[in-house]
């Protein structure tokens, strides 16, 4: 009776729900997802890199026709060639601002736009035309250089030496292969604007393919204290200057020698401009391969500064000897020395750093002083030959620093990190 006014009074007995059975197939389309994302954005990054030098590096080999279809003097030709550098180093300092603002991976996709677009806007309206756009595309590649370490290291943390190096190679053979292929696509194909502009179909597709990264991403800013505080352990970081010095000196011997190497062999050597020039190829190139063995292997050293004192011992002895009757010899092992250091210096930057805004701040300030004294080098590299009469002051001066290039590498490659106060 109890029982029955119980039910009929409407007490519900509390209803048992099955288990639910895990869905596994959804764990496993998020590791498809993610493996698919991960390789869009690897693809980004390489076809980003392969754009990052060509613009700048196909305009040396086509002097000859520009100064004759343009008729340009020394001086404009000069612009042409030294402004991108300038460029360079200029341009990083705003990286970090942009990247607070519109966030990294919006940044680049900008760029990516720039870029392409100034490849093709600087083949109309003559001089004028191409100077800006040159200029557009050097102040696009500059920030696109500082924010790619940290790119990396946010996509892959656990992969930073083995896509840097890939990615540094990347930008090696572009440069290689654009400066190789100039005059050959200019003959081939109708003209110095065909060889300029072919390199837009790259730039295209690198739009393209980081645009997947950018759609739904939001804007993760770190507030601005804590970069201020991140950015001023970097700055006091006596790792961060040895890297700096390490950057800049690479990066000054490179373009010296990308400049005025031929001028030295055809004066000094006697040498036909045909011979300096397949020299000055042989020191670009060859140490490419090199380059990139080494650069693949660097995830099996915990320190680098073996690697960074032997590649600079390369780079060392090659200077040593130019003004010897062997320039072919210092040509390739200036070459693999010079191949070796550059995914060095861009591997200590990506690695010695704590958290992505370190290595914003830590390529900021490696970059921004290290082409700049690129740029400031190379003109005083020409300038002590006019006022000296002769090579032997310069290359002296190449010589030194290539000694305080091994001693910068080997303190800068030690197995020490910088210190991240905001954890």
């Amino acid at each position: 009776m109890r029982r029955g006014r119980c039910r009929g009074k409407g007490v519900r007995t509390p209803t048992r729900v099955p288990p639910r059975t895990p869905d596994f197939t959804r764990g496993k389309q998020r590791q498809g997802f993610v493996k698919k994302f991960n390789f869009l954005a690897l693809l980004g990054i390489l076809l980003t890199t392969l754009i990052l030098r060509p613009p700048v590096a196909s305009i040396g080999p086509l002097v000859v026709e520009l100064r004759e279809k343009l008729g340009l003097d020394s001086l404009q030709i000069g612009a042409l060639t030294s402004i991108p550098v300038f460029c360079f180093g200029l341009g990083a300092f705003a990286s970090p601002a942009i990247v607070r603002r519109f966030g990294i991976d919006k940044t680049l996709l900008v760029l990516q736009g720039l870029i392409a677009l100034a490849i093709v806007g600087r083949l109309w309206f003559g001089f004028g035309g191409l100077l800006i756009g040159t200029t557009v595309i050097g102040l696009s590649i500059a920030v696109a250089n500082v924010i790619l370490p940290s790119i990396v290291r946010a996509r892959f943390p656990d992969r930073v030496g083995v896509v840097t190096a890939t990615y540094s190679m990347t930008l090696a053979v572009g440069a290689s292969f654009a400066a190789s292929t100039a005059v050959p696509f200019s003959s081939a194909l109708g003209g110095w604007q065909i060889s300029l502009v072919v390199w837009v179909i790259p730039a295209i597709a690198a739009f393209f393919v980081w645009s997947t990264q950018t759609r739904g991403a939001a804007h993760e800013s770190i507030p601005a204290e804590h970069h201020q505080i991140e950015a001023s352990s970097v700055r006091k970081s006596p790792i961060t200057w040895w890297i700096v010095a390490f950057f800049g000196i690479q990066s000054l011997g490179f373009y010296a020698l990308l400049a005025w190497l031929p001028s030295l062999l055809i004066e000094h050597d006697k040498l036909t401009p045909a011979a300096a020039g397949g020299i000055l190829g042989v020191t670009t190139i060859a140490g490419v391969p090199f380059g990139l063995l080494l650069a693949s292997n660097l995830r099996r050293f915990k320190s680098l500064s073996l690697p960074a004192a032997l590649s600079s011992s390369l780079t060392l002895i090659g200077m040593s000897l130019l003004l010897t009757p062997w320039p072919l010899l210092a040509g390739i092992l200036i070459g693999l020395g010079q191949a070796s250091t550059f995914p060095l210096s861009l591997n200590m930057i990506s690695t010695r750093a704590t958290t992505v805004a370190q290595t914003t701040e830590l390529s900021t300030l490696s970059q921004g002083y290290g082409y700049l004294a690129a740029a400031i080098g190379t003109f005083l590299f020409g300038w002590l030959r006019d006022a000296s009469g002769s090579w032997t002051i310069p290359v002296l001066l190449l010589i030194l620093l290539s000694a305080v290039q091994l001693v910068a590498g080997f303190v800068a490659g030690r197995n020490k990190k910088i210190e991240n106060p905001v954890t």
